[in-house]
């Protein structure tokens, strides 16, 4: 499903979920949203869902134009990302003068320093690309992907005053699609920064040639601790790539020696070729990296707006809207494929009972054998014996258990990858709490530790928990 698809399905998802009553979207206008789908779009439940929603969402925005515009807000802007590009333009050009001097240290701030903060964030981009646990946000680049939904929450703030219900709707809204929208909101907010990076580098040669241009500069070097000939070693190393692009030389140290600063103000040459060679290795060293991994970011932005992951909620969700429109929802099959825990049968019985309100519908029930603790291969194993009909996996576990990641989250992470090659799947991973709830009846505070405790478990492997009680 196309970026600006799935927030308009994700927009009139939650406006059903909080318009019971039916006074945003009237119960006729969206069976017969279904109905227009089902004879316009191809017979795919994420093209049938699209095209409901664009319907609906024409509805609803002929009464409260502004919600279109904050559809617009959410979704692809280039104005924070200019705004980045523009303000690093101007620190590189401040960096080249940031002395307020005629003169360049070769060998100091700010090309130096730069150059040693884009190679130690290379470094630490390398690290994260192969390190097998998806790293975490850093906080500048989770600021720019929010910041589209910090605009849009002040607009769904002021729509409280004329109609409370819908923006309760728009609120789940923006909270769900920033939650589906991560990854590529992140690969936005990455391309911008590394613009910005590049920008700086980019500035930083403009303003070295801008002010060589109206201003006779001098180059130099001084080193308490290199003496000429080390102080050559290290010019190489920096400018050496430089050098070879743009066929100017480094100087020997004798030269090096010559252009010394002096404590009675001498030394030091006209900086022209040093200005051309600083020039080019900002541009080997910062302005190319750069934008090669701005092209990567952006081509993984462009690979999740054309095809972005369909939250695990919309599979429910499109039973329920398309249960009475003939031939649009396959009949569902649901799997119980308990591990480490067996289910009495009462607690079979409610889970089962459980099960339709969650999957929005009433699912054919098969409820598979407890697999042993310590069995986890044959956990995975089993998976493949579900058969193509199975649409729904239930993953039931017990509060009284503490999660390990050898064992419950080698089956959770086997689940999920498996899922993963077959989207139209849905997986509802459960916890019953009625064991431990019975046995610490007097202890709420640790209910809830053990709670935290496998929520967080479960959405470190990238899923979705839910809690029950089948008591």
């Amino acid at each position: 499903m196309r970026e600006e698809d799935l927030r308009k399905v994700l927009l009139v998802k939650a406006v059903e979920e909080a318009d019971t009553d039916g006074t945003l979207l009237p119960a006729a206008d969206r069976a017969a949203a279904a109905r227009e789908a089902m004879r316009n779009a191809p017979r795919d439940e994420a093209a049938l869902m699209a095209a409901r929603a664009r319907t609906l969402l024409d509805r609803i925005a002929a009464r409260h134009p502004f919600v279109k515009d904050l559809l617009d807000l959410l979704g692809r802007s280039w104005t924070l990302t200019l705004v980045l590009v523009v303000l690093g333009v101007a620190i590189g050009a401040a960096l080249s003068a940031l002395d307020g001097t005629r003169r360049i240290n070769v060998l100091a701030f700010p090309l130096l320093g730069l150059i040693a903060w884009n190679l130690a964030v290379y470094a630490v981009l390398l690290v994260v690309a192969l390190r097998p646990p998806a790293p975490r946000t850093s906080f500048l680049r989770e600021a720019v992907a929010s910041a589209g939904a910090r605009l849009a929450a002040s607009r769904i703030a002021r729509a409280k005053a004329f109609n409370a219900p819908l923006a309760v709707a728009l609120q789940k809204f923006a909270g769900e699609w920033r939650a589906a929208a991560a990854p590529l909101l992140l690969a936005r907010a990455s391309r911008a920064f590394h613009l910005a990076a590049g920008a700086v580098g980019a500035g930083l040669i403009a303003g070295l040639y801008v002010r060589g241009i109206a201003f006779d500069y001098q180059a130099g070097w001084e080193s308490t601790f290199l003496d000429a000939s080390r102080a050559r070693g290290l010019l190489l190393a920096l400018y050496g790539p430089a050098s070879w692009l743009t066929s100017i030389p480094v100087p020997e140290a004798a030269q090096l020696e010559a252009i010394r600063w002096r404590p009675d103000g001498g030394g030091g040459e006209p900086a022209a070729r040093w200005i051309h060679l600083m020039a080019a290795t900002a541009l080997i060293y910062v302005v190319v990296p750069r934008l090669l991994l701005a092209l990567l970011a952006t081509l993984r932005a462009t690979r999740l707006a054309l095809r972005a992951p369909l939250p695990p909620t919309l599979a429910p969700y499109f039973r329920a809207t398309f249960a009475a429109v003939e031939g649009a929802v396959r009949p569902a099959r649901a799997i119980i494929a308990p591990y480490a825990y067996e289910l009495t049968p009462n607690a079979l019985a409610k889970l089962i009972a459980w099960i339709p309100a969650i999957a929005g519908g009433a699912p054919t029930i098969d409820a598979r054998a407890a697999v042993p603790y310590g069995e986890e291969e044959r956990h995975r194993t089993e998976l493949a014996t579900l058969g193509d009909d199975a649409n729904i996996v239930v993953l039931p576990f017990s509060l009284a258990t503490t999660p390990e990641d050898e064992n419950h989250g080698t089956v959770l992470a086997a689940t999920r990858d498996w899922l993963a090659e077959r989207p139209g799947t849905q997986l509802i991973v459960v916890i019953d709490e009625a064991p431990y709830a019975q046995r610490l009846a007097g202890s709420p505070e640790r209910l809830e530790e053990r709670r935290a405790a496998w929520r967080a478990f479960v959405e470190a492997r990238g899923l979705q928990v839910q809690f029950a009680s089948f008591a």
